[in-house]
């Protein structure tokens, strides 16, 4: 029979599912839910089999155990949208756990009611894009701010095992997170550490054996599991085809998302001595470098060693301590103080009236965020340092400094190698926010102090709703604009997707800068609608999946042995290849790269890609040798 705790904790869990799912419907009911960038529809084609026919846990940029899954579902039902079902499924899964603790904790139905109003806004207003435009970084990051939240936020117990058992949940949402995005949850760990060390420092005694065991056992398993996941997804992508793609995959990484390429003029002997000639740099340059056999994982290796040699001599790059960075630390710095300034430019203009019918704020969500994260630092010292005395207060002020600090490290280090996109900010201030939040849930006044605190309350309360309801609908105005500019964009891109469906014979490759935005904002794709899984006859020209072997697998499927030959021939018994460029795109470029490799081509525009728009979108190009 069940006991009046159990029934109240089941009421409780019931109520914030019934809570989340309402939450779902509103937005559902407001909002299609978009991928964010062609980086996510790219991963989706993958598990979904969109890509190569077949569904595959080679996704390269999620581990192989988490993509595995998610292909085998895809294989049983392909018409269900699985990996977007996953990705909402994750965030709103944090959404309700943490309703679920807030219910749990928070003292009265009042309480319990304004905490989940609270949360309901920062949903619906404050990180309502990353709510409906889903990001598979930003969702990693979801899983991480839920896990230090539900870490800070856990009853305190005696034993171990009890410990083990009440902080479970925080420690599968980061083993959930790092096989999403492991770049993102090890950047957002010290976060939890920091959770975990506060936590610690407020037990009762810090050196006790149970104590070590509670927080060491914790530790331990969670490393444990990500090092069994981490193993198994080193085991799939050892075959000899996999393990030298990776290396191409990391080296290009480098180049692209930290290093840069140096300049060819300053540097052409290097490049002469590497083999790489002028065409081929310009490849590289506009990420088309799919076309060139020879730019392999040699060269872009010897390419970034290049630049770390560059960087060790003073040119270029910076070398700090043999850590090589785009920006020096007093560079980082002043970066740094350039990007809070930005985000309250961002905010002041977001938040001004009257606002022009459809206009869009670009970096909105980072600096709504950041405005966020300043007001739960200042509600937690309003309510918890200022009423306190002695050695409370002094914990208070050196928790905000501890966690300032951390931010701050990774903010520079972020400066440093200009690594500052939304996708890494917004989950770095999410993080940032949930541990604030979750201190100022543990960290309660005494009830003297809240006595002299009740009239300050009162007045930051009112601050907080007010400000509160003018960011979430200023950003809800601002979804509403980037909405209109995702559909224009969109119908250019279905347009395009339309055509290569429609000519199923033959074979598109597309120029990369053609296929990543329009004035802007990136092109895309809806989770839930158009749901279409067969195998797609386009590539990009470049990406990160270039030169894998799954990119070397859909070129067999079409019976095409690589782009460079498959663009200027016309053998029978293959599909015929053409390349895609937006209207009016420069190919010199092109003809440039084919007369090196001692080909002539000429350059025939067959066909134009309309979008219902008095100008066409894309050109179709056939390569004809003179």
């Amino acid at each position: 029979m069940m006991d009046d705790r159990t029934g109240g904790k089941a009421a409780k869990v019931c109520g914030a599912f019934v809570y989340t799912l309402l939450l779902a419907l509103l937005l559902s009911a407001q909002f299609d839910f978009y991928y964010d960038l062609n980086d996510d529809t790219m991963i989706k084609d993958i598990v979904s089999g969109a890509y190569t026919g077949r569904p595959s846990g080679h996704c390269i940029q999620m581990l192989y155990p988490l993509a595995w899954c998610i292909a085998l579902f895809y294989r049983a039902i392909p018409s269900i949208p699985w990996y977007g079902l996953f990705l909402c499924l994750c965030q709103f899964g944090v959404v309700f756990l943490i309703a679920a603790r807030l219910l749990s904790v928070m003292p009265g139905a009042k309480a319990r009611c304004m905490a989940l109003m609270a949360e309901a806004v920062l949903v619906l207003g404050v990180f309502l894009r990353v709510s409906v435009v889903i990001q598979y970084s930003v969702t990693s990051g979801i899983c991480m701010t839920g896990a230090v939240f539900l870490f800070l936020t856990a009853p305190e117990a005696d034993r171990a095992s009890v410990f083990f058992r009440r902080n479970l949940t925080p420690m599968v949402l980061v083993i959930l997170a790092f096989l999403i995005r492991t770049g993102v949850c090890i950047m957002l760990l010290p976060f939890l550490l920091f959770a975990g060390l506060a936590k610690w420092c407020g037990e009762a005694k810090f050196f006790t054996v149970v104590n070590f065991r509670k927080y060491v056992t914790l530790i331990v398993t969670a490393l444990l599991c990500m090092a069994a996941v981490y193993s198994l997804d080193m085991v799939a992508y050892r075959g000899s085809e996999w393990s030298s793609f990776c290396r191409f995959f990391d080296a290009r990484t480098k180049l692209y998302d930290f290093y840069g390429l140096p300049a060819y003029e300053e540097n052409r002997e290097f490049y002469d001595a590497i083999g790489l000639s002028r065409e081929s740099y310009t490849l590289l340059e506009n990420y088309n470098f799919a076309l060139d056999e020879s730019i392999d994982t040699w060269r872009l290796e010897s390419i970034a060693a290049y630049q770390e040699q560059l960087a060790g001599e003073g040119k270029g790059l910076q070398d700090t301590f043999g850590f090589v960075s785009k920006k020096s630390p007093r560079e980082a710095l002043s970066a740094y103080r350039d990007q809070i300034l930005s985000d309250l430019v961002t905010a002041w203009e977001l938040l001004r009236l009257p606002k022009p019918a459809g206009a869009y704020y670009a970096g909105a969500q980072k600096a709504l965020c950041g405005i966020a994260v300043a007001a739960v630092y200042l509600w937690y010292l309003l309510r918890c340092a200022v009423p306190a005395r002695g050695k409370e207060r002094l914990s208070c002020v050196g928790k905000v400094l501890c966690i300032a600090a951390v931010r701050s490290v990774m903010w520079l280090y972020l400066c440093m190698v200009d690594r500052v996109l939304d996708r890494v900010a917004v989950p770095l201030l999410m993080a940032e926010f949930a541990t604030v939040a979750g201190l100022l849930l543990c960290d309660k006044p005494t009830e003297d102090a809240a006595g002299r605190f009740r009239a300050v309350k009162a007045a930051i309360c009112l601050l907080a709703v007010a400000g509160t309801a003018a960011g979430a609908a200023a950003n809800l105005h601002n979804v509403h604009a980037e909405y209109g500019l995702r559909a224009v964009s969109d119908e250019r891109w279905n347009a395009l997707m339309d055509y290569c469906r429609k000519n199923g014979n033959n074979y598109y490759v597309i120029d990369v800068y053609s296929s990543t935005s329009y004035q802007g904002i990136p092109y895309s794709e809806k989770l839930f609608a158009n749901v279409d899984n067969t195998c797609r006859n386009f590539d990009l020209c470049g990406g990160w999946a270039a030169k894998s072997p799954l990119a070397r697998q859909k070129l067999g499927q079409f019976r095409i042995r690589d782009i460079q030959s498959a663009l200027c021939s016309s053998k029978q018994g293959r599909a015929r290849a053409y390349f895609v460029v937006r209207a009016g795109g420069e190919l010199e470029w092109l003809v440039r790269y084919y007369e090196k490799r001692g080909t002539k081509i000429e350059l025939r525009c067959v066909d134009r890609i309309w979008a219902g728009t008095a100008e066409p979108a894309f050109d179709v190009y056939e390569l004809a040798r003179k």
